[in-house]
């Protein structure tokens, strides 16, 4: 695993400069980070180490067998992780929040799930948008793009979401937070019905982006 202080520019698809984030990071920070580094005097990774520190904002890519594989935004205790597919779109995200109930770890009490119209486009078919909390309440939506159309779920009765905490990282200790594999309170999901199929002759049933990741709910 191979970590870049660069935030991945979704909206181009490639890595930002360090000093282009490191510049951003002053701004969010209130810091003057930017002057030392373009004069060698300090290095993106020790920037982050500060900023991890100090529980200020910093940014990072995580690439994996020469792929990126997602980035992660962590600023205060709050940490968001966004997974990359293979043509490099966001297709998951997980969103971190200090836990009201353990003051060392963090709570997954969001995910959004993006699923697109086929392999090689960026348009997307539906989205879903999960939200669980400490109580064990679950509920989500889903947005169908293609029909326009919403879907909503809650649980009737709380959840056991003991398997949606995290320790608190320590600095470039990420391997956790990044897990797919997970033991999620879903015990009843939407299925995907052919309203929210297309003629697309790019998608296949063959696709590694179908309606969750593998092993998601393992």
């Amino acid at each position: 695993m191979d970590i870049r202080y660069q935030n991945f520019w979704a909206a181009v698809k490639k890595l930002q400069t360090e000093v282009q984030l490191i510049g951003r990071l002053d701004t969010s920070n209130k810091t003057k980070y930017k002057k030392k580094y373009e004069a060698g005097e300090i290095t993106a990774r020790e920037i982050a180490g500060l900023n991890h520190e100090k529980g200020l904002h910093y940014e990072l890519t995580i690439i994996d067998e020469d792929e990126l594989f997602c980035y992660l935004v962590i600023k205060g205790g709050y940490i968001k992780v966004n997974f990359l597919d293979g043509n490099l779109r966001i297709y998951l995200a997980y969103y971190f929040s200090p836990s009201t109930k353990y003051t060392d770890k963090v709570f997954l009490d969001e995910i959004w799930y993006n699923n697109y119209t086929s392999e090689s486009s960026d348009k997307e078919s539906y989205r879903l948008h999960f939200v669980f909390d400490e109580d064990g309440n679950v509920n989500y939506r889903k947005y169908d793009e293609v029909n326009q159309k919403t879907q909503d779920f809650e649980s009737k009765e709380p959840s056991d979401v003991s398997g949606l905490y995290e320790a608190y990282p320590e600095f470039e200790k990420y391997e956790s937070l990044i897990r797919l594999e997970r033991n999620f309170p879903l015990d009843i999901m939407p299925k995907e019905s052919d309203e929210t199929s297309n003629d697309d002759p790019d998608r296949t049933d063959d696709s590694d982006n179908k309606w969750l990741p593998p092993n998601w709910n393992k």
